[in-house]
């Protein structure tokens, strides 16, 4: 009896491996509310499932934020989206926070997938998220691990992170992320994965924990599904041990859907596929794809009364990109910016405006502006912020602003009453710590000049030990922005009104049309010598 027994299992053991169907994992990275690319997803699945059984959809992190239907629902309507395609797995984005921690929780327990991050943790305690998750797709099981960018806590919002002393409460693990998703992939091994794929919104080259580094300094990894920097990615990376890890990403707001395959033999791949955005009909659309689509439609509907109110009109189209299309917010002075910044001043009723460069996400064409228009170009949903600074304080966050210039800062800021002039020969001492947090300028500044507007309306020499009156949103002035620049200044009570808000009052202010005389070019407040 032993020997037959032993014959039939090892029979059905052969007849079940020759069986064996693909298992093909559709994947994204920063879509940024990219709806449409939703809809592309749930086609392609539809479409390999007519061929194995065994398919699924993750995401690299980044999705509740970007266009006007994340911010009008605090990233709901994304969610409900996403579930209609039917996501298995998802890591967190630095975007992920951007609508509040309470709103966090909220949103990654509406998500009818598993969220993964090994490198978020409360401090001295227990991971946020699961480090890891194991899906089994017939005989094969897959490991997800996630992770998150080191510098989500600058680059979201710090007091996020905080508890009401003060006090940091999260652990996003700057100095030991590698080490953190290393232990997370060989528990993921010890207990059965035979495929390891990290969800990583770490970055790519460049970036403070880099995916490349992820792959060099680790072992047990399979593929790396990398987003954050919005780089189309898919090339290969030896790991520590000389073995070849996939390195992919699939850019931003599905310019391509991802496709791993793993084989029933033979080596796992992956490539990319460019999304298909319009064009297809309701006939075309297979039934999930239907579904995902309708569930759209349904929530542009409900959005549409509300975007579409026009609040008035703008002259001249207002810009946050050069001559060259990239993103000119955040290493130079743009036309929008200077709106912004004096829309700020005006309405907190302070001596400066300011506004930085990574909070401004679209232009405004010329023409009617509508909710859904302003809510494009701010859609963070942060809100007004007045507080005291001295002028040495405003030089110490200008020259954090123009650190990296002329390459791109979030950080950048343009200011309305104020205005200054770098030498970019200069090269950058200001000193930041493990966490990107300011600590100091150590050396030659690369500010060569400053002036503040007085009383009368005249141009005059910063004064580093006077006090100024300054608006802008609590991004920046009461949570300390990316590099806690405004952490140590007094906050000043005022209406805590949304961004969205602040532009609309201004524009009404303006008579409600952006006069051409005044913003059809910037109006020269940085400069470089």
């Amino acid at each position: 009896m032993k020997k037959s027994f032993s014959l039939l299992t090892l029979i059905l053991v052969l007849l079940t491996a020759c069986g064996r169907k693909e298992v093909v994992i559709f994947y994204e990275n920063d879509m940024h509310c990219a709806v449409d690319g939703y809809v592309h997803i749930a086609m392609l699945r539809d479409q390999v499932s007519e061929v194995t059984p065994y398919t699924a959809v993750v995401s690299a992190g980044d999705f509740i934020q970007g266009d006007v239907v994340g911010s009008i629902s605090k990233g709901e309507y994304i969610v409900d989206i996403m579930n209609a395609v039917g996501y298995d797995a998802i890591t967190i984005g630095n975007h992920e926070f951007d609508y509040g921690l309470d709103q966090h929780y909220n949103l990654m327990s509406r998500l009818n997938a598993s969220v993964v991050c090994a490198n978020l943790s409360h401090i001295g305690g227990s991971s946020v998220h699961s480090p890891y998750v194991i899906h089994r797709y017939g005989p094969v099981k897959v490991a997800y691990v996630g992770a998150a960018t080191p510098t989500t806590y600058n680059t979201s919002t710090p007091t996020y992170f905080v508890n009401e002393q003060g006090e940091l409460c999260y652990d996003f693990h700057t100095t030991d992320t590698y080490e953190q998703i290393q232990m997370a992939v060989d528990d993921a091994r010890q207990n059965g994965a035979d495929y390891v794929i990290v969800l990583s919104h770490l970055g790519d080259d460049g970036a403070v924990a880099p995916s490349v580094g992820l792959i060099q300094q680790t072992t047990g990894i399979d593929v790396v599904v990398d987003g954050h920097q919005h780089h189309v990615l898919n090339y290969k990376v030896a790991n520590a041990h000389g073995d070849s890890v996939i390195l992919t990403s699939t850019g931003t707001k599905a310019a391509y859907i991802g496709k791993i395959t793993i084989p029933s033999d033979g080596a796992i791949t992956a490539e990319l596929i460019p999304s298909v955005k319009s064009g297809v009909t309701l006939s075309e659309l297979t039934p999930t794809a239907k579904q995902v689509k309708q569930t759209v439609d349904d929530i542009l509907l409900q959005m549409q009364a509300k975007v579409e109110r026009v609040i008035g009109y703008t002259e001249v189209a207002l810009i946050g990109k050069g001559r060259d299309g990239e993103r000119a917010t955040r290493n130079g002075e743009t036309n929008i910016a200077d709106f912004i910044a004096d829309a700020m001043r005006q309405v907190a009723g302070a001596a400066i405006g300011m506004i930085h460069g990574g909070s401004i996400r679209a232009d405004l064409p010329q023409g009617d502006i509508t909710i859904g228009s302003i809510i494009s170009v701010l859609p963070f949903n942060n809100s007004l912020a007045v507080v005291e600074a001295t002028g040495q304080q405003l030089l110490d966050a200008m020259e954090v602003g123009v650190m990296l210039y002329p390459e791109e800062n979030g950080d950048f800021h343009i200011a309305s009453g104020l205005r200054y002039t770098i030498d970019e020969k200069i090269p950058t001492s200001v000193q930041l710590d493990e966490h990107n947090m300011f600590v100091g300028v150590g050396g030659t500044r690369r500010i060569v000049k400053m002036e503040v507007l007085n009383d009368n309306n005249q141009w005059v020499p910063i004064d580093p030990n006077q006090t100024y009156t300054v608006g802008g949103l609590n991004y920046t002035l009461t949570s300390g922005g990316a590099s806690g620049m405004f952490r140590m200044m007094h906050p000043i009570p005022c209406n805590p009104i949304k961004d969205t808000e602040i532009l609309q009052q201004y524009i009404q202010y303006l008579g409600d049309t952006v006069r051409a005389e005044q913003y059809a070019m910037p109006d020269k407040r940085f400069s470089v010598r």
